[in-house]
């Protein structure tokens, strides 16, 4: 039985999905920040949702509770469809946004394959975001694979021969290509000292990168403000603390070797999460 509630009928016209997950495959909620940042711009609501209630542990993600004008109101876990029209070529993009689930994930993925399917989609971004040992000072690393022949080397991204457990983003996009789909993943390498807070230059490369993968061009002048207002509560983080200027100098000069999630300096890195939270 399908767990899909639909609120509207789509009408959608040659069709590309894109898909992020908060959770695990988020650092610095950089994928989920591509989604949402696309979501509120075009100020749209979802068309469909996934009924969360057999995926989902309410222990570990709970239902809220919001006062509404009719009194109090549960909001449960979900995953949303939203539509957008790309103004340049009038195709629609489906937006693909939820919470990575606890639960049954080759369940959840069937469903989620299935029902992109339906809407007549054959191309599919998946977006993710990880911890690695880069410096907030260089472009952001774009790590990525993909069912087109040649399409990761045009996009200028690192293909990636990562081995290891994996998220509802590398489940999702396996069975994607499995049943056909032309699916391409890009994912964000974030740097683990800043891994606490949200980082808009993350997202704003993937979404230049998501751009390049479908042959759009996304308004990015909100999102180029936000990248701008983070380096600077960075740069005032720096300011004054040779540790951390010396910390990112190392990280600048071994920028070309092979990333691991870091180990050293935790006590830098509390400092500095705890300066920017205190910033916001």
């Amino acid at each position: 039985m399908s767990s899909i509630e639909w609120l509207e009928e789509p009408h959608l016209l040659d069709p590309v999905a894109i898909v992020g997950f908060e959770g695990w495959n988020d650092a610095s909620d950089a994928a989920s920040g591509v989604a949402e940042y696309l979501i509120d711009q075009a100020e749209v609501q979802p068309f469909a949702r996934l009924d969360m209630e057999q995926y989902v542990n309410y222990q570990m993600s709970r239902p809220h509770v919001l006062i509404a004008e009719t009194g109090r109101v549960i909001h449960w876990p979900s995953t949303g469809f939203f539509r957008l029209t790309l103004q340049d070529s009038g195709r629609h993009l489906v937006v693909v946004l939820g919470d990575e689930p606890h639960l049954r994930w080759q369940g959840f993925t069937s469903e989620i394959v299935d029902m992109l399917s339906g809407l007549g989609v054959t191309t599919v971004v998946t977006l993710g975001a990880f911890i690695g040992q880069v410096p907030h000072t260089l472009p952001v690393p774009i790590f990525g694979d993909a069912a087109e022949p040649g399409l990761t080397d045009r996009l200028g991204v690192i293909q990636s021969n990562y081995e290891g457990p994996t998220g509802i983003v590398g489940v999702l996009h396996s069975a994607l290509r499995d049943a056909g789909f032309s699916a391409t993943t890009l994912w964000a390498a974030v740097p683990h000292y800043l891994a606490a807070n949200p980082n808009p230059k993350a997202t704003l490369t993937l979404l230049e990168h998501l751009g390049r993968a479908i042959g759009h061009n996304f308004d990015v002048e909100n999102l180029i403000t936000e990248v701008e207002d983070f380096e600077h509560h960075v740069a005032e983080a720096m300011d004054g603390s040779s540790d951390f200027i010396e910390y990112v100098r190392q990280l600048e000069s071994s920028a070309d070797k092979p990333m691991v999630e870091a180990r050293e300096g935790e006590q830098l890195v509390q400092e500095i999460e705890n300066y920017l939270k205190d910033s916001d």
